[in-house]
């Protein structure tokens, strides 16, 4: 940019132990995400601390805490708490507006794996209550994955007031877009769009740092990860490597993507919500450019309700900048993350990140 706000090949040190909470809806990037911060636990002090779902993303909050067991139960992480949070959007949209893009289920409609009755292994408090009480209990050491809608973080500043975001570390989110591209609506990403006041809301009240990993940086044009290569190369190898949770996700990710190939020739993967983890996991490495903005969110324009909005004006003193955005990852060094998750690289990676 041209005041020199971009970053190239920057990053930040970060304190051991390392806590999080991933707040997701439950489709199988959200369970890349998980599988990556459990596989993180001892190379990184990483402890997560909570799963927390939603109900106006991907399925409903119910089948995101399903999908986020299997997920667990895989792992042998049934240690891990699950909360049900939100189940509707602050304004309620009609059945006729949803996209469902990994199934009505959130995981392809394609399993018959069963954990139960939902109310046999999520913890009795709500999603928006536990969020609070964890980060209450250790001040300003939580990050916090926002991979959804932003519901449940706009209804604890409802809940809470400003005091709700005053104990966060940092918030990292997937969502929103920067230049106008849209996947929900023409203008609109679908996290965003999913939950508008929500998303304003929380760009609004919150002052701890927040990263974004918007829409456009997963586009084919700048992360582009064959979609072949994941579902034939890296999944027969990740099956020879007995790795459960892999092997789980190679029947979603078939479940989804193969009618997208034959309905409209997308022929690239892309597990966004695993990407904004892996970016914090891996700054340095896998982040190629950020900056730094002022951000909202569009609430009444005809065409770009949901739109995340930056101010090109640089209007400082007016607004000053409240969020960093992501502009370009490293899909082959992505690449080699899920390599090293299924347990394929021998150790290579950590060795060359250290």
């Amino acid at each position: 940019m041209a005041d020199g706000r971009i970053v190239e090949n920057g990053g930040v040190g970060s304190a051991s132990p390392r806590y999080a909470i991933l707040d997701c809806d439950g489709g199988s990037d959200d369970a890349w995400a998980l599988l990556l911060l459990i596989h993180a636990a001892k190379s990184h002090g990483i402890e997560l601390l909570a799963v927390t779902t939603l109900g106006c993303g991907n399925t409903s909050r119910e089948n995101a805490a399903r999908n986020m067991r299997l997920i667990l139960d895989a792992c042998k992480r049934t240690d891990i708490p699950i909360y049900l949070g939100a189940v509707d959007p602050l304004i309620p949209f009609t059945e006729d507006d949803k996209k469902y893009f990994h199934g009505r289920d959130g995981f392809g409609d394609c399993l018959t794996d069963d954990c139960g009755p939902v109310e046999s292994y999520v913890r009795p408090e709500h999603a928006v209550t536990a969020i609070h009480d964890l980060c209450r209990a250790r001040p300003k050491q939580i990050t916090v994955f926002a991979v959804g809608p932003l519901t449940n973080l706009a209804l604890g500043y409802t809940m809470y007031g400003d005091k709700f975001g005053e104990n966060f570390r940092d918030i990292f989110i997937m969502g929103g877009n920067y230049q106008g591209v849209g996947n929900s609506s023409r203008s609109a990403e679908f996290n965003f769009h999913s939950d508008p006041e929500a998303a304003h809301t929380v760009l609004l009240k919150s002052r701890c740092p927040i990263t974004i990993l918007p829409w456009e940086p997963c586009l084919p044009d700048r992360f582009n990860i064959p979609i072949n290569w994941r579902l034939k190369e890296f999944a027969a190898r990740a099956k020879d490597a007995s790795h459960p949770a892999i092997t789980l996700l190679n029947q979603v990710e078939a479940a989804q993507w193969l009618p997208m190939i034959e309905q409209y020739g997308i022929d690239t993967w892309n597990p966004c919500d695993a990407i904004v983890v892996a970016a914090w996991l891996f700054e340095d490495h896998l982040i190629r450019r950020h900056s730094t903005w002022h951000a909202t969110v569009d609430l009444r324009g005809t065409h770009t309700r949901g739109q995340m909005v930056l101010d090109h004006l640089r209007e400082r003193e007016k607004y000053p900048e409240n969020v960093r955005i992501i502009e370009l990852v490293d899909a082959e060094f992505f690449k080699r993350i899920c390599e090293w998750i299924a347990g394929l690289d021998d150790g290579a990676l950590l060795r060359d990140t250290q």
